[in-house]
C-alpha cells in the first residue's frame, strides 16, 4: 500500500477532506491498521474534554492584561482584525 498524506489544506473544503479519508479507509485491507483506526476514533470519542474553570487569580491576570493592552494601543477594530484574517487565512472568506 503506497502511503499518502492525510493533511488539511486550507483549499480544501472540511468535508471534502472527510471524504478522503472515509474512501482511503474503505481502500485499506489490513485488519490490524483497521482495528487500529477504530480504536483510535472510539478513544477520541469518548474521551472527556480536559477543561478546568479558571481561577479568580487567572480572570484577574487575564482583565490586567487586556487593560495594559488597550492603555499601550495593542488593540485591534473589528474591521482590521476581520481584514487581518482574511489575509492570513484566505479560506475563511
Amino acid at each position: 500500500m503506497i502511503a499518502t498524506s492525510l493533511k488539511l489544506e486550507p483549499s480544501v473544503p472540511f468535508l471534502d477532506f472527510k471524504t478522503s479519508i472515509v474512501e482511503k479507509i474503505w481502500r485499506l485491507d489490513s485488519l490490524n491498521l483497521l482495528s487500529a483506526i477504530s480504536d483510535l476514533l472510539t478513544k477520541n470519542s469518548l474521551r472527556e474534554p480536559e477543561l478546568k474553570p479558571y481561577t479568580m487569580d487567572e480572570i484577574n491576570q487575564m482583565i490586567d492584561e487586556s487593560l495594559d493592552d488597550i492603555r499601550n494601543g495593542r488593540v485591534y477594530t473589528a474591521e482590521e482584525f476581520k481584514k487581518k484574517m482574511e489575509e492570513d487565512i484566505p479560506w475563511l472568506k
